[in-house]
């Protein structure tokens, strides 16, 4: 009886432990932004290099940065796209972001 306990006392720690490891994982990728017109996102923050992706207005995206770069519309800031499809830059004229973004 005793071991049945202890082996089912066992059983229930493992789950919890692999439950609050997959919130852990799953709340990493949450979208931190999402693109508000369609865009391009760019090899660096810059229109005049190499295209990485298109993306559609109202595409969730996770991003892990801002950084400066080329003026657009009177705005230098860039925010770096991380995810699934690589790394790419996007205009901040073309994104919502949270405001807890960092600088790259």
């Amino acid at each position: 009886m005793i071991k049945t306990v202890a082996l089912a006392g066992a059983a229930v720690g493992l789950a919890t432990l692999g439950v609050l490891a997959s919130a852990g994982s799953a709340s990493a990728a949450e979208p931190t932004g999402v693109i508000t017109h369609p865009t391009t996102s760019y090899s660096s923050p810059s229109n005049q290099t190499a295209p990485v992706r298109s993306l559609a207005q109202g595409t969730p995206v996770e991003v892990a940065c801002f950084t400066e770069g080329q003026t657009l519309n009177d705005n230098h800031y860039w925010f770096r796209l991380t995810g699934d499809s690589g790394s790419g830059y996007v205009h901040r004229s073309a994104i919502s972001v949270a405001p807890d973004v960092t600088h790259c």
